[in-house]
């Protein structure tokens, strides 16, 4: 158990502070960012969506981070929340890697996102899974 809660704490951090960080990083800096995934960005018009995109993006993933070390507080009580976040990681790894590889990121994006979020709830799913063996108890036997 000490073992996913250090999981879980370090896996919400390593969310929680880039996204803090992109939530207020200066516009000139994503654009930067884009340059580098060899993105075009557009006319202040169509930035202006993006930026929007991007801080909406940024709100939720710091959520998502903040759940992480929360679920870590107590890990019986929040066992279904924890199993949830694991299936979530797995699911957006997938997501980043297949979709990555079909519009052509850069590979080392597409592996530093994708493999971060399998390794990180596959990582999660598997410490959990002593947890959620222990809550099934035998059901005891009918009386005659």
């Amino acid at each position: 158990m000490k073992a996913l809660r250090i999981v879980l704490i370090i896996v919400g951090l390593l969310i929680l502070i880039p996204s803090v960080i992109g939530l207020v990083l200066p516009w000139d800096r994503w654009v930067c960012m884009y340059k580098w995934f060899g993105v075009n960005v557009q006319p202040q018009t169509e930035a202006n969506y993006l930026v929007y995109l991007l801080r909406v993006c940024c709100v939720i993933w710091a959520w998502a981070g903040f759940l992480f070390p929360l679920a870590a507080v107590d890990p019986n009580r929040y066992l279904v929340l924890i199993r949830s976040l694991a299936l979530a990681l797995i699911c957006i790894g997938l997501t980043c890697i297949l979709v990555g590889i079909r519009i052509a990121m850069p590979p080392v994006a597409v592996l530093l996102d994708g493999l971060f979020c399998l390794i990180a709830g596959g990582l999660i799913w598997t410490l959990s899974s002593p947890l959620s063996s222990q809550g099934k108890q035998a059901v005891p036997p009918a009386k005659p």
